[in-house]
């Protein structure tokens, strides 16, 4: 009896060791202000290591079990769908994760409808906010002019910097929408969430004097260090202490986000890279995190070097987390490209265009639209270093891949394949080529954007310029006006870009015989010249010299007068 007990109670352990444990999980929504999170039932979840795809139930509930696995060994999950709704954390798959019976894996979702109301309340909020500040500091500017307290010289120069850091700021405004549009207000305190709210509501004054009232930053760091520190030195850390750090790690995380957030809206791009910067040193595995700092870096402040080495630390990170082959490496080795094309350091631009490229097409195939922009960078870069014959092969797969992928016509990727193509064949002689490209790109940019934006007034610009060249003046006078009443509409008449075109505008009317008109627009020019540059500057003697040029000519034309 008692031998059979003992065989007993041996099968019964074995039965147990070799039980599958089971992983739960659950599927939420976003906690948003005045929005509680729920669960999301038909939510498809697949892992690698499980045969068959999970979906969720009722309260966004879901469970699996893999025979085999242990506590703690690693799992991956390759895909999260549901049709309507947006991944939050886009890196979970991919990721590897802790087999538990213990812990639940979280996977936090929201509805595309929610996501694009919040983002568009979020960027209008903002947009009203930049044009204010925009307006504020341009009439102070304005006033000190006034007042002679600064130079034409030191106007001009603030001026500029001013409209830069404006535009600057604009092409933010999505990314930074983006990142509140889709921030979890479930477990944060009610200070968090009023700081949180009061960014996405552009109210960056009461979000600087909430995060200022935590305390310094080096004080509130040196905490979380000294807690860290602790940790290290125990060897059994009580779990609240491990949570109290994550929670305050997080805590910093989010308060150096959005005073970069503060900075970034008032143009002062020096301090809200530096608050980026201190954002990494803590998150320092965050790829998401140190790629935007890295393009933050390049974009606004063109330190390339230093954007380079943001860069860097992103791949190495993606690369340690998902493979030294994956999407994100992919992407940020195109990233690196970009920053050695800004550096005109177009060889090393290349390789790591082509490097991205190679990944894209081990990765998921060349047929996609990362691999279509990669090509028509390619392309870019040929055509400025004149192989043209490279360049136009380039640009034309990656226009192919974005007609065999990219469903919405619309899509402005198709006006940027066109463009580039009209500039390829114009470089190579083949005006016809050239024109039918230029046109392409401008009917869609017409349709999508309207007549009055920068982009319809470059393809403005560069059809006039075809029909100039091919000696049709009256048809590049039409185009050339219609450039720059559009950069006229989009920047004013003191830019660089509405300047130029009265120049071209005067160029087509000399070679028509036509002075005097040619002569009204380079006084348009000079007086957008006076402006920007100043009356002193070597641009506004050229049209001075433009207009006493065509005046001696006229006097010539008329001696009886």
């Amino acid at each position: 009896m008692k031998r059979e007990l003992v065989t007993l109670m041996t099968g019964l352990l074995v039965a147990i060791a070799g039980m599958a444990h089971t992983q739960n999980g659950i599927v939420r929504t976003l906690e948003r202000p005045g929005k509680q999170s729920e669960g999301i039932s038909g939510v498809t979840i697949n892992v690698l290591e499980y045969p068959n795809a999970i979906v969720s139930k009722k309260g966004g509930k879901f469970s699996f079990s893999i025979s085999g696995k242990r506590q703690g060994d690693a799992f991956t999950v390759t895909r999260v769908q549901k049709r309507g709704y947006t991944l939050v954390d886009k890196h979970i798959m991919g990721r590897h994760y802790a087999y538990s019976s213990i812990v639940p894996l979280e996977i936090v979702m929201v509805s595309n409808q929610q996501l694009d109301s919040d983002k568009k309340r979020i960027e209008d909020k903002a947009y009203d906010k930049a044009k204010r500040t925009y307006d504020q500091k341009l009439a102070a500017l304005e006033q000190r002019l006034n007042q002679k307290t600064i130079s034409e010289q030191e106007y001009r120069a603030k001026y500029e910097e001013l409209s830069s850091n404006y535009n600057n700021y604009i092409q933010l405004i999505d990314q930074m929408a983006e990142r509140y549009a889709t921030t979890d207000y479930k477990g944060l305190s009610d200070t968090n969430k009023e700081i949180l709210s009061s960014i996405e509501n552009a109210d960056m004054e009461r979000a600087d004097e909430l995060i200022n009232r935590k305390g310094s930053f080096d004080k509130r760091e040196q905490e979380v260090f000294e807690k860290i520190q602790l940790k290290e030195k125990s060897e059994q850390l009580s779990q609240q202490l491990q949570e109290d750090i994550n929670k305050e790690l997080e805590e910093l995380v989010s308060d150096y986000y959005s005073k970069f957030a503060i900075h970034a809206s008032n143009y002062q791009n020096d301090s809200a890279a530096y608050y980026l910067e201190r954002m990494v040193r803590l998150d320092t595995t965050n790829v998401t995190m140190l790629r935007f700092t890295a393009s933050f870096i390049d974009s606004h402040m063109a330190d390339y070097p230093r954007a380079l080495t943001y860069y860097q630390r992103a791949l190495t990170q993606a690369q340690q987390q998902y493979g030294e082959v994956s999407k994100e490496a992919g992407v940020i080795s195109e990233f690196i490209g970009l920053t050695y094309d800004h550096m005109k350091d177009l060889d090393q631009s290349l390789q790591w265009h082509h490097k991205a490229l190679d990944i894209y097409q081990q990765t998921e195939g060349l047929d996609n639209p990362d691999a279509a922009l990669v090509y028509t960078h390619i392309g870019r870069i040929y055509n400025a270093q004149d192989s043209l014959e490279k360049a136009l092969e380039y640009t034309l797969k990656g226009l192919d891949i974005r007609n065999r992928t990219i469903q919405d016509k619309d899509n402005q990727d198709f006006s940027q394949s066109y463009n580039n193509l009209g500039v390829i064949y114009t470089n190579m002689g083949d005006y016809e080529k050239a024109m039918e490209y230029h046109m392409k790109a401008l009917e869609q940019r017409e349709r999508v954007l309207g007549p009055n934006s920068d982009g319809t007034a470059l393809s403005y610009l560069n059809i006039g310029s075809l029909y100039f060249a091919r000696e049709d003046s009256d048809n590049a006078l039409i185009y050339f006006q219609k450039s720059h009443d559009a950069y006229l509409a989009v920047y004013g008449p003191a830019h660089p870009y509405t300047i130029m075109t009265a120049q071209y505008m005067a160029s087509a009317y000399y070679v028509k015989a036509d002075l005097e008109k040619a002569k009204e627009c380079y006084r348009q020019a000079l007086a957008g010249c006076e402006q920007f540059y100043g009356p002193d500057h070597a641009n506004s003697q050229k049209c001075r010299e433009a207009i006493a040029k065509l005046e001696e000519m006229q006097k010539q034309q008329s001696p009886n007068d």
